[in-house]
This record gives structure tokens, C-alpha cells and sequence, in this order.
């Protein structure tokens, strides 16, 4: 399977002032498989020494033992026996279970810039702020991440674009290509590029799950099985999770409500996130710590609330509303409960309008965009809001179209400029409001475009 991260990881390579690396992304990402058997194994061959923490207390128990740089240097290449220098990548696995090693990158890049090391792991961030917490023995924490002294590097899911490129290859060449002449397709051809796209729907980006989709592809119905079926595992697999470096019982039950809830609260009416849909017993409060721990786990996306005048940068107010959307579209089918069945056969008609909101909610939060939305009075409101280097874009993110008191009281509040209607209708521009209709298949090529220029 290809990643779009690869270039990223050669781009870092080939840096003749790189920094030690840390590689940052939620559990079942594909973290581990694209460090070693799609970068490792095809830019060091077999020069190349990977050391698990959740699998190697020889290592972990040493590196607890001892603070020092050249002593942990002289262990590895003495205990594995492999050569550390420019030639030697080196790449530390499941860091969260071996902490001082975040610590010691600092001293990586200070004293041996020349080695080649990634460090990789998922809910680092989380265990470090629970171990500070628990021990109380780090009063000064900027040695967790040292400014100016690691690369960082975030692992999502699949977009749809990699999910295309590893599906359908050709597809997805001619994909690209039509999206930069802004071509208009035929009725049949515009439907069974969304066909594809709603495949990226019911199965997300998880890489053991869209493996399972394409290995079974001939055989739709047990394609959607089998992906199912991955679906589950995993899905128990971020509940039992959030047993980990956790504060109390009561974080862990409230986290794991409130992941449970996401497809619920966004069906709702008014889909603002609610403590008292869970329980009415819960204030705001009781919950701001488990929510924290899903959204700095990349479990959970959360997008701020904005009215009226919008100024840049986007900022969230302090008494501010706000969404939470699954960060995989496949645990939102599994949350949904959608049946595969139904969902070949009537798969048009069976996705209500907020899964292509929480797809737009993945798709930006790959690409590094805050999440916020916009509401004005009455039903007024637009999904998601851009920051485009200054220049304020509302995205209306709809199954088909939307309304135009929205466009017209946004436009009241801010200055007129382009708005994005993301749905399954075809492309296309009216110049008179300034509408730019971009079918869902094309947003992940527009996304990549806006990016590209704002680099």
C-alpha cells in the first residue's frame, strides 16, 4: 500500500540539516508498516534496525537506567549489533512505552545529528501528560517535545485520494488530471466516480480495512463484509484503548460515551455537541478532560463554533459551541450501524447528509486545517470555515445543494468572496454569487491544491 507520507519521509532523508524524527498518528494508522516496509525497506534495505518498546524490555528497562546518550548508543550497537552512523537508520517503535527516549532526541540532535532516527508511537502526547501528572517529576516539560530540536510528522487514515491511488490506480490518475482541467463529466461517469467515493465512505481509510476491501473487490458484497468485519475489531479496539493513561474509571467511562455517541449527537437536530444527550446529569465540565483525551488522540475531530463577523486568524471564543466527528469514516459506519447489504443496493438514499460532513471534517484535519463552523440567525449556517491566508471561505457541505439565505447572511457579516459547495452534484462555477460546486470526488484534489499554493 502507498502513503502519500513517503515523500514527506524522503524529503527528510535527503535534508542535510534533518533533526531526529518523531512520528505521531492514532493506533491502526499504518505508522509502523510505512516507516519499515515502505520506507525503511526500499531507502535502507536491510541497514536498517527497528526496536519495539512494547516488545523489548531489555531495551526499555536499560534506556529507565541510564541518562546517557553514548551509553544507549553503545547498548544498541553492542546488544543488536548494528552499526549506528549516517548509512544506519534507526527507528524506535512504540515510544509511549519508553519515555525518556522523547527526552533524549534533544540529545540526538544536539550531539549525533548524523544517525538517521525516527521515534514513532501512538497517544504520546497523552501518556506524557499523564506521567508528568502521576509523578510530578518533570516540573519543566518543554524537554517532551524540544522546540527546534525533533521534525515532527502526524499520520491519518486514508484520504480518499490515497484510497483511490491504492484502489484504482488508473482512476485515480484520471481523477487528478480532470480536476486540474476542471472537467465536467458525463451523467454515467459522474455517477460511478461517486459509486467509488461512496466505497470510501462505508470503509474509511484504516489500512487493514481498505486492504480487506481490496483484496475482496471482485466480490463487492464480501468485500463490504470482510471490511465490516475489520471494522468491528478496531472499533473495540479504540474502546479498550482508552483504558490507557487515563486519570480515573469515570474518564474512561465518559470517554468512551462520548465516542460511542458522535453519530448520534450529529444526527440530532441541532448537532452542537451536548453533555446532557449522554447523561443529564453531566455539566460541560465533567467532560472537558475525556474530550481532550479522544481529540489528542486523533480519535476525535472538533470543530469550534463562529457567528457574524469572522476575522483572521480563526479563533474560538471562550463560551464557544462546538461539533465532534469521528477522525475515520469507517468507524462512522460502524457507529451508524449500516448494514452492507443495504448499502450496495441502495447506497444513494442510505447516507444521511451529515456523513459528508464528517467526511470534509477528515479531510481537512489530514491537511493540518483548524475545524470551525459557522452559524448566523435562525437556520443560517455553513459547515466549515477556511482560513486561506486571510481570505475567510465557507464550505457548504451538503448530499445536494444548499440554501441561499445562508450565502446571503454570511455575505451581511463578511466580505464577499468565493464559496465552496461540496456535494454529489457535478463541478461547476457561477460567477454571478460566486459559487464554486465541487463534487465530492474532486475535494481531496482541491484540498491538495489549496495547499500547495498556501506552502
Amino acid at each position: 500500500m502507498e502513503r502519500i507520507y513517503l515523500k514527506k519521509l524522503i524529503e527528510w532523508n535527503a535534508d542535510i540539516d534533518r533533526k531526529p524524527l518523531l512520528v505521531l498518528g492514532a493506533r491502526q494508522v499504518g505508522k509502523t508498516y510505512l516507516l519499515e516496509e515502505i520506507f525503511a525497506k526500499t531507502y535502507y534495505k536491510k541497514s536498517y534496525l527497528r526496536i519495539d518498546c512494547s516488545d523489548d524490555p531489555d531495551f526499555v528497562n536499560y534506556v529507565f537506567e541510564h541518562n546517557s546518550l553514548d551509553k544507549i548508543i553503545d547498548f544498541i550497537q553492542i546488544h543488536y549489533n548494528f552499526i549506528l552512523d549516517n548509512r544506519h537508520l534507526l527507528i524506535i517503535d512504540e515510544v509511549q512505552e519508553c519515555l525518556p527516549i522523547i527526552k533524549m532526541m534533544k540529545h540526538f540532535c544536539e550531539r549525533r545529528r548524523d544517525i538517521p532516527l525516527i521515534v514513532t508511537g501512538s497517544l504520546v502526547r497523552i501518556k506524557l501528560n499523564r506521567y508528568v501528572h502521576k509523578r510530578g517529576g518533570f516540573a519543566d516539560k518543554s524537554f517532551l517535545f524540544p522546540v527546534g530540536k525533533i521534525n515532527q510528522l502526524v499520520i491519518y487514515p486514508l484520504t480518499f485520494d490515497e484510497f483511490l491511488y491504492n484502489y484504482k490506480r488508473n482512476t485515480y490518475a484520471l481523477l487528478k488530471k480532470s480536476y486540474l482541467e476542471k472537467e465536467v463529466f458525463d451523467d454515467e461517469t459522474h455517477n460511478d466516480l461517486l459509486d467509488i467515493f461512496n466505497d470510501y465512505l462505508f470503509i474509511g481509510g484504516m489500512p487493514e480495512v481498505v486492504n480487506e476491501f481490496i483484496k475482496y473487490n471482485d466480490h463487492k458484497a464480501i468485500a463490504y463484509q470482510k471490511s465490516l468485519k475489520k471494522l468491528t475489531e478496531l472499533y473495540s479496539d479504540y474502546l479498550n484503548d482508552m483504558d490507557l493513561y487515563q486519570a480515573s474509571s469515570e474518564s474512561i467511562l465518559r470517554s468512551r460515551l462520548i465516542f460511542k455517541n458522535i453519530y448520534a449527537q450529529l444526527n440530532k437536530e441541532n448537532k452542537n455537541f451536548k453533555c446532557t444527550f449522554i447523561d443529564k446529569n453531566l455539566k460541560s465540565r465533567d467532560l472537558y478532560t475525556p474530550i481532550e483525551w479522544l481529540v489528542t488522540a486523533n480519535i476525535v475531530n472538533k470543530s469550534l463554533l463562529l457567528k457574524e463577523h469572522i476575522t483572521s486568524p480563526l479563533i474560538r471564543n471562550e463560551d464557544s459551541l462546538y461539533r465532534l466527528y469521528l477522525s475515520d469514516m469507517g468507524l462512522f459506519t460502524y457507529q451508524r450501524g449500516l448494514n452492507a447489504k443495504s448499502f450496495i443496493i441502495d447506497n444513494k438514499n442510505s447516507l444521511a447528509g451529515i456523513y459528508y460532513e464528517n467526511y470534509i471534517s477528515i479531510e481537512l484535519s489530514a491537511r493540518n486545517f483548524n475545524l470551525f463552523y459557522w452559524k448566523g440567525k435562525r437556520d443560517s449556517e455553513f459547515e466549515f470555515i477556511l482560513d486561506l491566508n486571510g481570505r475567510i471561505i465557507p464550505i457548504d457541505a451538503k448530499k445536494k445543494g444548499g440554501r441561499l439565505n445562508s450565502i446571503e447572511e454570511f455575505r451581511m457579516h463578511n466580505k464577499k468572496d468565493i464559496i465552496i459547495k461540496v456535494s454529489t452534484n457535478k463541478y461547476g462555477y457561477d460567477k454571478n454569487n460566486q459559487i464554486l460546486t465541487i463534487p465530492y470526488y474532486y475535494f481531496a484534489f482541491y484540498l491538495n491544491d489549496l495547499k500547495n499554493k498556501m506552502e
